[in-house]
């Protein structure tokens, strides 16, 4: 108990400037799966936004969110390679 006394002392202590950098660089680092799912999977990206804002509570969560934001293309890539007779349209 003695140490989360401290660690809420050292918080308030805190001055304004080093706020002012700890907030936007947790929020970037909350929403790396958001960034990742913008250049790599965007057709579930509203989806993976919506899942990783309670998901940077649960560093499992976290990481799943990341793996599903960086796949999505490459899953479909991977299956077209490997069916290529399903690309051919039937007349």
């Amino acid at each position: 108990m003695d140490m989360l006394t401290q660690i809420l002392n050292q918080f308030q202590q805190a001055p304004l400037v080093a706020w002012l950098w700890v907030i936007p660089l947790t929020l970037v680092v909350w929403f790396v799966p958001s960034i990742l799912a913008l250049f790599f999977n965007r057709k579930h990206l509203k989806l993976i936004v919506l899942a990783n804002i309670p998901a940077g509570f649960s560093f499992i969560a976290w990481g799943a969110c990341i793996v599903w934001a960086v796949t999505g293309r490459m899953t479909e890539k991977m299956r077209a390679q490997k069916n290529p007779a399903d690309n051919i349209k039937h007349e």
